[in-house]
């Protein structure tokens, strides 16, 4: 009888239900996190990022004013050119006319095989100085839209590493907690030979 009470009490441990219930939350907390809660961190910093590059967008835009310039030196011709590979742009020294009339020289990338005299378009800012065309539309979008991935996966992980590291510690108190019931009832299930 006293083995059997023994049992029934190890088997009726709150600690050890404590535990398997804290388990259940935490897999249930974590699905929500991961299909809810990630989603959610990535469009909202995709958001924030589109706010933040539509802003820079449109300053450029009213800063920045593209210009006819003429190649003052000769583009080298690429030596070699694979199918499908993005236009190579060489640093070439251009001239061309800031707003003020002054004739202004400098260096930009241009596309290869271009020939001294020749006519191109680059940017200026209101000063005259020379600069990179400005964001357009898809610049930001893809901006936008790689910044909330990274995000996202970002959070997923966090996620993730969080429940591991709580689920890694629940087992290890469930391990305690089983050595220890098991220290008290396993003497009792023992067969004594003698």
């Amino acid at each position: 009888m006293r083995a059997a009470q023994r049992w029934w009490r190890w088997r009726r441990n709150p600690l050890r239900r404590r535990i398997d219930v804290l388990d259940a939350w935490l897999g249930l907390l974590t699905s929500v996190l991961l299909v809810v809660g990630t989603p959610a961190v990535g469009l909202s910093v995709a958001s924030w990022s589109y706010g933040v590059q539509s802003r820079t967008m449109w300053e450029q835009q009213k800063t920045r004013h593209p210009v006819t310039a003429e190649l003052i030196q000769d583009v080298p011709a690429p030596k070699s050119q694979r199918d499908g590979a993005a236009e190579s742009r060489y640093p070439t020294k251009v001239r061309w006319r800031a707003p003020d009339g002054s004739v202004r020289s400098g260096e930009t990338g241009v596309a290869a095989g271009k020939r001294k005299g020749a006519r191109i378009t680059v940017w200026i800012l209101n000063d005259g100085r020379l600069t990179a065309k400005p964001l357009d539309h898809n610049g930001v979008q893809s901006t936008a839209t790689a910044t909330g991935m990274w995000a996202g996966t970002a959070a997923g992980t966090v996620v993730l590493s969080a429940a591991w590291w709580a689920r890694g510690a629940l087992d290890r108190r469930r391990l305690d907690q089983w050595a220890e019931e098991w220290a008290e009832v396993g003497p009792l299930w023992r067969r004594r030979t003698g």
